[in-house]
């Protein structure tokens, strides 16, 4: 648990996923004997997006969290093989409901979440996906509704190509400008650009503080063929609807009124395909974890879960 003015002391170590044998880097912190949250980290984000001000309410609340980095991404195995990828085509042609190749799906990325809570032995963990996360966590919950507890997205989506795109400014910074190179100075600028973009209206950016994750990022493990495959693979994967409609546990679906990324329609329609769901929307909210909002997302990921 976070003292005041200490870190968080995570547990760090590597499994294999018992699905599909890959080797993923995992951390996780609080009592043995706390209900379990499993937490599965956005679009190109490594497990250290779950940040300690978000997750110090949580610890304190008696939890057990478990954060890892998904395929592709921080520690955890690369994807073997790659194909060649062009987001903004694929972006085209899911929008013209036509299928791309890819060199996997987001139900792959399930599939490796399911055999990670298998090696860990984890018994019925809650879920709490954000983002891309979300909508790993809702084919999970879907797939293996034995295996978790109860499920909690965050500013996530079904994928659905007919929800309201990203505004300009977004798609601009995010998937068409491209850091100047691969040090580390492009990169966090490019960072600080993209999060600037995404970010909460109500709960302006610390560029300071951004920067220097981003760098700790960086220095961590830098893969940006990774992201790319992420990217394409949530393109090319199109709507998980079929999955979102064979939920069955308990669901909770938080969102910004401000996202700029994923509107509030994108969660909306979560909870609309949900039965007895629960839709918090937060104003103010864009498509980041505001430090100032940590207690609210804590009051009400517990209040679901208890």
């Amino acid at each position: 648990m976070k003292a005041a003015g200490k870190p968080i002391e995570w547990q760090q170590g590597f499994a294999k996923s018992n699905t599909t044998g890959l080797n993923m880097a995992w951390e996780s912190a609080g009592p043995d004997d706390g209900e379990t949250i499993f937490m599965v980290a956005g679009l190109g984000c490594q497990l250290t997006m779950w940040n300690d001000e978000f997750c110090a309410p949580l610890l304190q609340r008696g939890y057990r969290l478990v954060r890892f980095d998904n395929r592709d991404i921080g520690l955890t195995d690369q994807h073997p093989t790659s194909m060649k990828v062009n987001v903004p085509a694929t972006f085209i042609r899911n929008k013209l409901g036509l299928h791309t190749p890819t060199n996997y799906k987001l139900d792959i990325m399930a599939n490796d979440a399911i055999g990670l809570i298998d090696a860990l032995d984890l018994k019925r963990p809650h879920l709490l996906g954000i983002s891309m996360g979300g909508m790993i966590s809702q084919i999970v919950a879907a797939k293996a509704p034995e295996k978790i507890g109860k499920l909690v997205t965050l500013m996530s989506s079904t994928n659905n190509p007919k929800l309201p795109m990203p505004t300009p400014n977004v798609l601009h910074n995010m998937f068409l400008k491209k850091p100047k190179s691969q040090k580390i100075d492009d990169v966090v600028a490019h960072v600080e650009r993209v999060f600037t973009a995404i970010g909460s209206p109500g709960y302006p950016l610390d560029p300071l503080k951004l920067r220097e994750r981003a760098r700790k990022s960086y220095n961590r493990a830098y893969k940006p063929a990774g992201v790319l495959r992420q990217t394409h693979c949530v393109v090319a994967t199109g709507s998980i609807e079929d999955y979102t409609r064979e939920i069955k546990v308990p669901t909770c679906v938080i969102h910004g009124l401000d996202d700029p990324l994923l509107k509030k329609a994108c969660s909306e329609r979560i909870a609309k395909l949900v039965p007895n769901s629960q839709l918090h929307l937060i104003k103010g909210l864009g498509h980041d974890l505001p430090e100032p909002l940590a207690p609210t997302f804590a009051e009400i990921i517990h209040g679901h879960l208890s």
